[in-house]
């Protein structure tokens, strides 16, 4: 996938993220693609377990314009599920 626009939101995000341009070109063309119904696009990276299970993802609208990046932390909560049981 191409890069072709990025919103004003995006840059500001991006850079309050410390997401650089050439790792958004990278999620665009190595990413995995979900098509949602109203032609948006989510297009994400998953980096392995070990590594904390982050995520990286950007959404398109239909028109191919980012919209957002951001990074995601997957969080194990059983260790605290279990501390509120106990």
């Amino acid at each position: 996938m191409k890069l072709d626009k990025i919103s004003t939101l995006a840059l500001a995000r991006m850079k309050q993220r410390g997401i650089s341009l050439a790792t958004l070109r990278y999620l665009l063309a190595h990413g995995r693609v979900e098509k949602k119904c109203d032609g948006a696009r989510l297009v994400y990276l998953e980096c392995e377990p070990r590594s904390g299970g982050r995520t990286l993802y950007a959404l398109l609208d239909a028109a191919g314009e980012v919209i957002t990046v951001e990074r995601r932390v997957r969080r194990d909560d059983r260790h605290g599920a279990n501390q509120a049981a106990a």
